[in-house]
């Protein structure tokens, strides 16, 4: 009889710790999935040319920050397991190994929006696919995990990833608003 109750105690511990993991990436999955919304949402009836002015010389235009949103999805994508061809890493990188230029002739702004329109669906369906156990993998030498915030697994970078996105869509609509734009609608 005891041992039934352990080993009913050890499956009720394990299912619940894999109903975490799943919720935590349904949620994920979420947020990537607003976040995908959000983007074009905040480029909806913004030119070519509004896309490329500056609010304030210190600032990055918006077409800096729609370019570095794709190739933060990009880093999204090699976490994923999706093989995504990396087209503006050498114009859109972070990590301060690019800025925004003036006068510099970037993708439109088309482009950059098709870029993560035609990403989205193959990298969804690949974190969809993700086993949960992945969530949980360290990922060695992974900079988020002396944060004191992370510990530097695979869910935590995706979830690091989707805060950047938002932090940087909402860097855009701020921009909008300041180039006389309505406010981006959240769905």
């Amino acid at each position: 009889m005891v041992f039934n109750l352990l080993w009913l105690w050890d499956f009720v511990n394990l299912m619940s710790l894999k109903i975490k993991i799943m919720s935590s990436k349904k949620q994920l999955l979420a947020q990537f999935d607003l976040l995908n919304h959000w983007f074009n949402n905040s480029l909806e009836g913004l030119s070519d040319s509004e896309t490329n002015q500056r609010i304030d010389q210190q600032m990055n235009h918006i077409k800096y920050l729609a370019g570095h949103l794709v190739n933060a999805q990009y880093g999204i994508a090699d976490l994923s397991g999706a093989k995504i061809q990396h087209k503006w890493d050498d114009i859109f990188a972070g990590l301060s190994k690019t800025k925004a230029l003036d006068n510099f002739n970037y993708p439109s702004i088309e482009e950059i929006k098709k870029e993560w329109n035609d990403m989205y669906p193959i990298v969804r369906e690949r974190l969809k696919t993700l086993p949960d156990e992945e969530l949980d993998r360290e990922i060695p030498g992974s900079s988020l995990k002396g944060s004191g915030i992370f510990d530097g697994t695979v869910g935590d970078l995706w979830a690091f990833l989707n805060e950047h996105q938002m932090y940087h869509i909402g860097q855009i609509g701020i921009l909008r608003r300041a180039l006389g734009k309505a406010p981006m609608k959240l769905f």
